[in-house]
């Protein structure tokens, strides 16, 4: 097996610009195809869509930032009409990525790019605003790079990385390691939690972002989220859709922001955070430690206004059955009762930080 030298690079953006992520990547993977052997370098893409997981344990954007972005070399940040979500520290979460690595990595490991084409009529006006005044702010602060069309940021990165590969490979500060990939935790909010949830068992899995004189509406598969008019409301669920986009777990359909769905990603998330739900389901009803729990019994509560029919709660408890998460019972039409075991109590402990916000509307 050959050791050699691996170079991170995490491609931070909102995500009105998922073109020209792919592109960021398709440049890197064009450029190891020609230097990884020769050179003995590889260079990785770090995006929080493929090197995350959906679990909690602290505010999401620190928790990318601590164990995403420390382990990165290069940061590539893409921006055009949108700057993103507040942060408690920063204007976005990108906002703090750049600035954090600077601050940490050096200003000359930051390669900052401004997309110049027109701005979509749909766009959020205070966004586009917010990406202007950024702009203004670090003009003085390095080199930043414009550019209009996809293919012209993949020519123009493709310039910068080779320059700056040029640099580190010259510097001698990374250490000969061996080139491994890993999967990193990410938190997710508790709106974040309950949009996937009541998405992925809904007739529909469309999440609709209604923009009305009045205010914002979220909802899904029928019921309102938010409380249309409180500003605080709107900005914690949309910031929870955000960031199921920024994880790769929800794709915008293209109607001016305002339909989504989920992805393969969102649904397999969805599985696993429907496992915890059930699992404390059976826990409140069952009575004792050998007792079991009739399985029509698990689909009576509503979880945020959305019941969950009996045949999709016995599909996911015999997922757990299978993997030894839960005892079954089986009788003529399937899975008729469970209970806990050990495995699965040791999961709920596991779990019992896992938080899901219930609905501010009506």
């Amino acid at each position: 097996m050959q050791n050699g030298i691996i170079v991170r690079v995490f491609i931070a953006s909102p995500g009105d610009v998922h073109l020209e992520r792919e592109e960021a990547c398709r440049v890197i993977q064009e450029w190891n195809a020609a230097h990884s052997l020769p050179r003995s370098v590889i260079v990785e893409p770090i995006r929080v869509e493929t090197h995350s997981r959906a679990v909690q344990g602290g505010h999401p954007q620190d928790l990318i930032n601590a164990q995403l972005l420390e382990r990165c070399d290069l940061l590539v940040a893409i921006l055009w009409s949108r700057l993103g979500t507040p942060t408690a520290k920063a204007l976005s979460g990108t906002v703090q990525e750049i600035h954090e690595f600077s601050e940490t990595k050096g200003d000359d490991k930051v390669l900052l790019f401004f997309c110049d084409r027109p701005i979509p009529n749909a766009a959020d006006l205070e966004q586009v605003q917010a990406v202007r005044s950024f702009k203004d702010s670090v003009k003085t602060d390095g080199l930043y790079l414009q550019y209009t069309e996809a293919e012209e940021f993949a020519r123009l990165f493709r310039q910068q990385l080779d320059l700056t590969m040029n640099a580190i490979l010259d510097s001698n500060e990374f250490a000969v390691i061996t080139a491994e990939s890993d999967r990193r935790d990410v938190t997710l909010l508790p709106e974040a939690c309950s949009i996937l949830a009541v998405a992925s068992v809904a007739d529909s899995s469309r999440i609709l972002l209604s923009r009305m004189r009045a205010g914002h509406e979220l909802s899904v598969g029928g019921i309102c989220l938010t409380n249309t008019g409180d500003e605080r409301s709107e900005a914690k669920w949309e910031g929870g859709l955000e960031q199921l986009e920024q994880c790769g777990f929800a794709e915008d359909l293209g109607y001016k922001r305002e339909v989504f769905r989920l992805t393969r990603s969102g649904y397999e998330a969805a599985d696993e955070l429907w496992h915890i739900l059930l699992l404390r389901r059976v826990n409140s009803l069952q009575q004792g430690e050998y007792d079991y729990v009739d399985v029509s019994s698990l689909a009576e509560d509503a979880f945020n206004g959305c019941r969950i029919a009996v045949p999709i709660v016995r599909e996911k408890v015999n997922a757990l059955g299978e993997i030894d998460a839960l005892e079954l019972v089986a009788g003529d039409g399937g899975t008729t009762a469970v209970r806990l075991n050990d495995k699965s109590r040791k999961t709920l402990r596991e779990h019992e930080w896992l938080k899901f916000a219930n609905p501010d509307g009506g």
